[in-house]
């Protein structure tokens, strides 16, 4: 199946799909966390161990759960169910720089997303200033100091059920990006990492 048929079968992601997805994994995972929360306000702290211990398993599972309720509202806001502006001068710029250009992100993007078990985030490493991209293969994989701007879920349930194949999902995720919300987002991280930078010169922490 070709890329125009997909586009117009779905004409972006369908709301059954997205309402569905929502309701099966997000909101559960929501649960769990105030589940865990409770736990861990009773936890024995003297049995603190690093081969096995109820608080660190409960940890575990928190950041799971945790990730994974951030990661898929991430993933959510940047999908477009009608059309979006397109990426920002600034984004368009930073993709040049970063990657050679917008198109060379994206191919690389596609690729990650191929081998990615779990997520592909297009993330801005805040204290470099560069737009790099990353896989996870599970939802407590993760970068520190990266602020996440375009988060694609690549995990078998967000696609099985609705495409033929992740090829042709990745396509139909790539051909609706909400980009005014990923504008958004790198022009919030931006002012982060500005922020920094200028207390860093002034001899800051």
């Amino acid at each position: 199946m070709d890329e125009e048929s997909l586009l117009d079968i779905y004409d972006g992601f369908p709301r059954e799909f997205l309402d569905e997805h929502y309701t099966r994994y997000l909101a559960d995972h929501e649960n769990k966390i105030k589940e865990i929360e409770a736990r861990l306000l009773k936890v024995d702290m003297s049995m603190a161990n690093p081969i096995y211990c109820t608080l660190r398993s409960l940890n575990i599972e928190y950041t799971h759960a945790l990730n994974s309720v951030k990661l898929h509202k991430y993933y959510f806001e940047n999908i477009a169910n009608k059309a979006s502006a397109p990426p920002s001068t600034e984004m368009l710029g930073m993709l040049e720089r970063n990657f050679g250009s917008p198109q060379e992100w994206e191919k690389q993007f596609f690729a990650l997303a191929m081998c990615a078990r779990g997520w592909v985030v297009l993330g801005l490493d805040l204290e470099e200033g560069t737009l790099r991209n990353y896989f996870s293969d599970s939802h407590a994989e993760g970068v520190w100091s990266v602020a996440p701007l375009l988060v694609l879920d690549v995990y078998e349930h967000a696609y099985c059920t609705t495409f033929p194949n992740r090829r042709d999902y990745i396509r139909v995720f790539l051909k609706n990006v909400n980009w005014a919300v990923v504008n958004k987002r790198l022009y919030n991280a931006m002012n982060m990492y500005n922020s920094r930078t200028a207390n860093l010169s002034r001899g800051g922490r």
